[in-house]
């Protein structure tokens, strides 16, 4: 298994607040599935998935895909240090647009 991507989608919203599920796919070379799924976006939810792996299936990670929710980084480094880590454009652009944003609103304060 030479590429496991993962996702933390939103899976739906319950009455006021969201749900979501940790999503993790391998996508290779002629293979695209769902590997696992975790009832919760929570770090214990994801330490699931390394649990059920095993430590052999992820030591053999190549590469890593995956928002940038803190708590996923953490477990990532922790569990697929070699693996490179590719964090998504979606949120790489916000963050950016975020920064240039609060960056322009400075500047404007400050005449």
């Amino acid at each position: 298994m030479s590429c496991i991507v993962t996702n933390l989608v939103f899976a739906g919203s319950v009455s006021k607040g969201h749900k979501y599920l940790t999503l993790v796919y391998q996508i290779d070379l002629g293979v695209t599935r769902l590997l696992w799924v975790g009832k919760e976006r929570t770090i214990e939810s994801f330490q699931g998935f390394f649990a059920a792996m095993g430590k052999d299936v992820v030591s053999k990670i190549v590469f890593v895909c995956s928002d940038m929710w803190e708590p996923s980084l953490k477990l990532i480094r922790e569990n697929c240090s070699e693996a490179l880590h590719i964090l998504d454009r979606f949120h790489i652009v916000a963050n950016m647009n975020k920064a240039l944003d609060n960056a322009r609103a400075e500047e404007t304060s400050c005449k």
